[in-house]
């Protein structure tokens, strides 16, 4: 399958804990490649998810796809 697109992943631990890893494995599974980040500091915001060069905060798959779409 051809890649879609990148995204950042944060996987710090409260992003994680926040379902971050789960929305990468999504993520990839949908034909997306994803970065795995270390901790951005965006702990208050998790889960932070970024694309482009803007990150989405307390990100949802549906914001995801949304701000993919946009930068298409």
């Amino acid at each position: 399958m051809a890649c879609k697109g990148t995204v950042g992943v944060c996987y710090g631990p409260r992003c994680s804990d926040f379902g971050s890893r789960e929305m990468a494995k999504e993520l990839r599974q949908n034909g997306y490649e994803v970065e795995d980040l270390d901790c951005q500091s965006l702990c208050p915001h998790a889960p932070a998810i970024r694309v482009g060069d803007r990150f989405i905060h307390r990100a949802t798959l549906e914001r995801i796809n949304e701000k993919l779409q946009e930068s298409l």
